[in-house]
């Protein structure tokens, strides 16, 4: 530029950003998406919390089996008070009753199941047969309930429950 040149001549004299009613537009374009994603969201973290779920009985389960073969001595996953939904521990008896790993309360899950406990001796062997089911309280029917077997041979086996019942004690 030539100095002396006024600067603000050159500049575009274009639009500078968004009007009222194009911004109220979009803002109530996103509400409505929004509005419409909501249940199937809620359906996603309701699958998510049963998959953790699973994923952390399985994994104590085979940690409660594979310290019962490094100890060869008797490890227990047992439930916390009533029923599973209100968390697991993992413990053995050493010098005392140890602790290693335990599972807080599930949020908005049921495990259900017969078995009070699992307990794995110093083969890895379980003492008795349990069948988890792990599901939504209260059952949803566009979620899938999940399913943890344990045999006698001591590995837990999980699937995704496919028969809509909410129940794995028939798949």
């Amino acid at each position: 530029m030539k100095p002396g040149t006024d600067v603000r001549r050159h500049r575009n004299s274009g639009a500078r950003g968004f009007t009222l009613p194009e911004l109220i537009t979009v803002v109530a374009i996103v509400g409505v998406i929004a509005a419409l994603a909501a249940p199937s969201f809620n359906n996603l973290i309701r699958s998510q919390r049963i998959k953790t779920a699973t994923n952390n009985l399985v994994s104590a389960l085979i940690f409660a089996r594979s310290e019962a073969v490094k100890r060869n001595a008797d490890v227990t996953v047992a439930r916390v008070g009533t029923n599973w939904s209100g968390g697991w521990t993992v413990s053995y008896t050493a010098g005392g009753t140890q602790t290693p790993r335990s599972q807080p309360a599930l949020n908005q899950l049921k495990v259900t199941t017969t078995a009070a406990s699992v307990t794995f001796g110093g083969g890895g062997r379980a003492d008795a047969l349990a069948n988890f089911t792990i599901d939504s309280d209260p059952s949803i029917s566009n979620v899938e309930a999940r399913c943890v077997e344990v045999g006698l041979d001591g590995l837990p086996k999980q699937w995704v429950e496919r028969g809509g019942d909410h129940d794995c004690t028939d798949d």
